[in-house]
């Protein structure tokens, strides 16, 4: 069973408002005790409400955004221009209506070679006088597939047993190529915050909250961080009624 700090609302919109609240205290966090807020994003149709919510006033001016760096804890490996792709969608609904500079928003370059790719992703997390190894982002944010799968480490590929901090994989049940934060990385953030909605997540909540089962959302245990589920009641339904 994960541990962490199990957040249930009564719907998308009430998971959305909740998780909002939360990203502007922790980004008031990460501002006052080291000058910055590094917050990674994951893609799919649940965050695309998140961002959009979080693009709106009053919203949107409660986070200094001149102080926030953003990245990407997946990609798929295709161009940024693409309808498949995690920046696309990040940056119609969030980015382009923020007041941030450029250079503070880390998109996966998919037009590189894949080790070129990694190389510079790798650069961008160590950046700026990063510490530790592996660097210790804010915040990242991870949804869950009904297989358990998170970011794109999916159900028995090697990249689960990885110890560098990114990865290019193909995942054979989708037919495609991505980028990845791997679990080294994940574990050594602040913050970890599941957005799980829906009754199509009940199972995999099920298992992954009553039974013992080694998916990759499983997996995701931080070092000295903390873990955080922001459910919706159709999702967590099982773990409620127990």
């Amino acid at each position: 069973m994960p541990r962490g700090h199990i957040h249930i609302s009564s719907s998308l919109e009430d998971v959305v408002d909740n998780l909002t609240h939360w990203l502007i205290e922790e980004a008031h966090n990460a501002i006052q005790d080291h000058g910055r807020f590094r917050l990674a994003l994951s893609g799919g149709s649940t965050p695309k409400a998140l961002y959009s919510y979080l693009a709106q006033e009053p919203y949107q001016s409660q986070i200094d955004w001149s102080r926030t760096e953003i990245f990407f804890s997946d990609e798929r490996d295709v161009p940024p221009t693409h309808p498949d792709s995690n920046y696309q969608m990040a940056n119609k609904a969030l980015l382009a209506r923020l007041k941030t500079q450029p250079w503070a928003i880390h998109r996966w370059y998919t037009e590189y070679s894949p080790p070129l790719a990694l190389a510079d992703y790798r650069a961008h997390l160590t950046a700026n006088g990063t510490a530790s190894y592996p660097p210790s982002l804010d915040v990242i944010l991870l949804g869950l597939g009904p297989e358990g799968h998170t970011a794109s480490l999916f159900p028995d590929q090697p990249v689960l047993q990885s110890h560098d901090i990114v990865a290019h994989v193909f995942v054979p049940s989708h037919h495609s190529w991505r980028y990845t934060f791997t679990l080294p990385l994940i574990n050594h953030a602040h913050q970890i915050a599941f957005l799980v909605t829906g009754e199509s997540k009940q199972a995999i909540i099920s298992e992954l909250f009553l039974e013992h089962c080694d998916v990759p959302a499983a997996r995701v245990n931080p070092v000295r961080g903390e873990l955080h589920w922001f459910l919706d009641k159709a999702s967590a339904k099982a773990i409620s009624q127990s």
